[in-house]
């Protein structure tokens, strides 16, 4: 005999609409977007992700979620409430390409100091933050420089850059905070969301609410 539930059904809402969205392209994908008015939920099932986000009915300012949506005039905040934090992804090339400049920067910084020490001083260590390091020769800034390339192949996992970029001799001469510093771009999943699924939903919303007022 099964136990009770732990969980107490106090209720059953009917207020959901489902919309229907299939791209026309041969080789499109498909969305599911349900709509409920009464808990204020919007739940996305499609081809390139799903997502679903929660609002209190009583606080949207709109008659409804319906009219909520149909009322978007753009769709970064639809979006951004949907996807959270996954709305951003690590731009590899941009965080790449910073610290490369940077690491230019360093080096005529470094080549000018290097040319006013003695000869018997110029392979003196010194205090750096990340520890006792020598001085950026030219040498050291093209591997540095080659290194910093390499992270390339890391682009879709963030965690794995990181941990790839602490591990180049001479990083400190780009970044400190590497972790703190990497550029980051809008997701494929969220373009998708705000230049396809997005402003077909809020067309078909547009519908429903003028078909409610009629």
């Amino acid at each position: 005999m099964m136990s009770d539930p732990k969980l107490q059904h106090v209720g059953t809402f009917t207020g959901a609409r489902t919309y229907h969205f299939r791209s026309a392209q041969a080789l499109g994908g498909w969305a599911l977007c349900t709509v409920n008015d009464q808990t204020g939920e919007l739940l996305i099932v499609s081809d390139w992700g799903n997502w679903s986000h929660l609002w209190n009915p009583k606080h949207l300012g709109s008659p409804s979620l319906t009219h909520f949506i149909a009322d978007r005039q753009g769709y970064d905040y639809l979006a951004n409430k949907l996807m959270r934090r996954s709305a951003w992804v690590l731009d590899a090339d941009a965080t790449v390409k910073k610290w490369r400049g940077r690491l230019v920067e360093a080096r005529l910084r470094e080549g000018r100091l290097h040319a006013r020490t003695p000869t018997s001083l110029r392979d003196t260590r010194y205090l750096h933050p990340l520890g006792d390091r020598k001085m950026l020769t030219a040498n050291l800034a093209r591997e540095i420089w080659d290194n910093l390339g390499s992270l390339l192949d890391d682009e879709r996992d963030e965690s794995i850059f990181i941990e790839h970029t602490m591990r180049i001799d001479g990083i400190g001469w780009v970044s400190e905070e590497p972790w703190e510093e990497t550029e980051h771009r809008y997701s494929h999943e969220y373009r998708v969301l705000v230049d396809f699924i997005l402003p077909a939903l809020s067309k078909a919303c547009g519908e429903t609410t003028r078909v409610q007022a009629a």
